[in-house]
């Protein structure tokens, strides 16, 4: 192998926000893949934008996406997580994505929106039977439910991630008519409450035909444990 030809390629991972969050809860993860030589971008989205659609956060993306290969051609990763997952799938139709990453992430079906896809998949079952398992009444507390895994000093900090979400693209219907041809890697949490193993590993089954592979935190695992997650990433 030449010198740099390594280098070359490794991909530029591109991550994708859950719903009513600030892209530095990403940071620690971004940090853990720079210490291995892989650049990284925080999608930044306007979720508290009442006009802006799941289209307008496919086209922020592809524009980030754009910025980042003006340094040079590399494989591009989009790791997309909880209500990221249904920008994920539109982003290829505007900008070539050689392989898709769901971490913790909704994924859905045609015309589906995002409030139907609760129900649609029975989350409130698989998340009553994790709140048991953990020992905890329902309803949890926001940091039961999201942070858990977290150490004192990084509760008092996500509370500067949190942002309003706009309701319309939740209620929009999902506009794809299938998942893209895309390479799909899904990857759940091991202790994640509001999106349960069990549960992705249905979803993931049903929707995509593929695995699930999972990696140690709850929800925000990428908070907790960011360098078990860069290494499951660049497995991927």
């Amino acid at each position: 192998m030449r010198a740099g030809e390594h280098e070359w390629l490794l991909p530029h991972v591109l991550l994708l926000p859950g719903a009513g969050t600030s892209p530095a809860y990403w940071d620690r993860l971004r940090h853990a893949l720079s210490a291995q030589g892989v650049a990284s971008t925080a999608v930044d989205l306007p979720c508290e934008d009442t006009i802006a659609t799941l289209e307008t956060y496919a086209e922020l993306t592809a524009q980030a996406a754009e910025r980042a290969l003006r340094t040079g051609p590399r494989p591009m990763m989009l790791v997309a997580h909880s209500f990221g997952g249904f920008t994920a799938g539109l982003v290829p139709d505007l900008v070539p994505v050689q392989r898709i990453v769901l971490v913790g992430a909704m994924i859905p079906t045609p015309g589906e929106s995002g409030s139907q896809w609760w129900q649609n998949t029975g989350q409130q079952e698989a998340h009553a039977a994790a709140a048991r398992a953990a020992g905890l009444s329902r309803p949890m507390s926001f940091t039961d439910l999201f942070y858990n895994g977290f150490s004192p000093a990084q509760v008092t900090q996500a509370a500067a991630w949190e942002r309003d979400q706009a309701g319309p693209p939740f209620e929009q219907p999902w506009p794809r008519d299938c998942w893209p041809e895309v390479p799909t890697n899904v990857l759940g949490f091991t202790d994640d409450r509001l999106l349960p193993p069990d549960l992705m590993r249905r979803v993931a089954t049903d929707r995509l035909h593929t695995s699930l592979r999972l990696t140690p935190g709850g929800h925000m695992g990428m908070v907790s444990h960011p360098q078990q997650l860069a290494d499951a990433l660049l497995r991927a």
